[in-house]
């Protein structure tokens, strides 16, 4: 008898062993999202390219320029677009252009024509095409980094930037940002939504000058774990942002 009931256990525990990696291999597959890829991936197809020409040309050369050199608006081509948006993903594109764009009828533009336009402006800055369509996904946008081909590198100067770090007011009454971490892109329309209460972040190494906060009413918050949001400048003298907004982080990370 005991034979004949340890069999049925033996192949019930050497089939769940069988099956309990498939299930976590699926599920680690649902709840993964799209994998990182950049400009460079050929995220984009030609035709999709050829159909943003049609819409650019339609919506928007007359104020960036039937050769995306700038007219009314800035340049869609070379070194000024790679200064508007290195070190960002493609959805920050995608959202200007469908939400803001163009500039005498904004939202006028469909999803689909949104991002056959990112694919047209992805085209004329020699980043390559693919085998697939560029999709109007902000979990696939988000995930696509625009990224010099040498691979990432710091934000450019001159970029609206979010930092974490430790606010502190000097004897001189320069106000700075201590343990700072990396500069991140943000654009402006972007929500200054606080980090989630409790959460835990590495704060960074970097020391930041801040200047034009008087609005942000900085004393509040001296000596606590803060969020800013404003223009990086790098100079000799050292780096500084000019604040837009600065707020609480809600972190449990402390300052010295």
């Amino acid at each position: 008898m005991r034979f004949m009931h340890s069999q049925p256990r033996r192949w019930r525990a050497a089939t769940i062993a069988a099956v309990l990696p498939i299930i976590g291999t699926i599920a680690a597959a649902q709840g993964a999202g799209p994998a990182r890829r950049t400009v460079w991936s050929g995220v984009y197809t030609e035709a999709q390219a050829a159909r943003g020409k049609t819409v650019y040309d339609a919506s928007c050369s007359s104020c960036h320029g039937p050769e995306l050199g700038g007219l009314d608006g800035p340049a869609l081509a070379g070194n000024d677009f790679l200064r508007n948006w290195l070190e960002d993903d493609l959805n920050s594109l995608y959202d200007k252009i469908h939400r803001r764009m163009p500039g005498d009828a904004p939202g006028s533009l469909s999803e689909r024509e949104a991002v056959d336009v990112v694919s047209y402006l992805l085209r004329m800055n020699d980043f390559p095409a693919g085998a697939q369509e560029l999709t109007p996904d902000e979990r696939a946008l988000s995930a696509i980094r625009v990224e010099d081909k040498s691979g990432p590198g710091p934000v450019p100067n001159f970029s609206l930037v979010r930092v974490v770090g430790c606010l502190s007011q000097r004897p001189d009454a320069q106000w700075v940002l201590t343990r700072g971490t990396d500069p991140a892109r943000t654009r402006e329309s972007a929500p200054d939504a606080p980090l989630a209460p409790g959460a835990v972040i590495a704060l960074g190494t970097q020391t930041f000058q801040l200047v034009d906060l008087a609005a942000s009413r900085p004393e509040r918050f001296n000596g606590q774990v803060v969020q800013v949001k404003g223009l990086l400048m790098r100079q000799a003298e050292g780096t500084r942002l000019n604040v837009t907004s600065l707020q609480a982080a809600g972190l449990t990370s402390s300052c010295p």
